[in-house]
């Protein structure tokens, strides 16, 4: 009796600890303050050889803003170039973890940029394919200066989506903390962290669609998107 009470005991730790693995991002370090980035970013001097990624090119020590790179959303490599075009080639595929909806992981691919007619306008974008795993998710999506949003939902054809929605951040003038509204989203950066070399290890933001708060993701360089959380 007494080893079936230790088994059951185990099992219980077992689920407790899969359960609050499976709600935190996928970093082990340290979530950083905006007062903690400004003074990691800007009160020691960069090295002469760095990292695009690395948290001086990245941000502002005037205006205490973020450049997030366009790059960080798609998986791309990013060759630090901040003025480029924000549409970009990308081919990739990453592994996540994502709560709800029958499912709990899966793989994003993100690929483009390819042609796409609005069915409803007959307007022709460059756009993103991005498909998830074996659900069944396949959605278009296109970059402006605010950020990245969907543009087409092949699920919910119907839908004719404005252009100017945020999904991602990226771009100029971004904070931590200080929530961006493009249209009907928003999103908020929440979560920073740097490696032991002051390169962007992950970037967690909240996002909004009206004044729901909808998705919590989870973007690391060079992987694009590798965790969500939907609420």
């Amino acid at each position: 009796m007494t080893r079936v009470i230790r088994v059951l005991v185990y099992v219980i730790y077992l689920c407790s600890v899969n359960t609050v693995l499976a709600n935190t991002p996928p970093t082990s370090l340290a979530a950083l303050s905006a007062d903690e980035l400004h003074q990691q970013a800007c009160s020691v001097q960069p090295p002469v050889v760095r990292d695009p990624w690395h948290i001086s090119h990245l941000y502002d020590c005037l205006t205490k803003e973020l450049f997030v790179p366009y790059q960080l959303w798609s998986g791309a490599e990013w060759n630090g170039d901040k003025q480029a075009a924000c549409m970009h080639e990308v081919s990739q595929t990453t592994s996540l973890t994502r709560l709800g909806d029958n499912f709990e992981s899966g793989e994003i691919t993100i690929k483009g940029p390819i042609l796409w007619e609005d069915t409803h306008t007959g307007e022709i974008l460059h756009v993103w394919e991005r498909r998830l795993g074996t659900y069944n998710s396949l959605k278009y999506y296109a970059c402006h200066k605010r950020g990245i949003g969907i543009v087409h939902n092949l699920n919910k054809p119907h839908v004719n989506y404005i252009r100017g929605l945020c999904r991602a951040p990226a771009g100029f003038g971004w904070k931590i903390g200080q929530r961006r509204t493009c249209i009907k989203t928003t999103v908020e950066i929440i979560n920073v962290t740097l490696d032991e070399n002051g390169d962007l290890d992950s970037l967690t933001t909240d996002y909004w669609f009206r004044d729901k708060l909808s998705y919590r993701y989870t973007y690391q360089p060079n992987k694009g998107v590798v965790w969500i959380k939907d609420y």
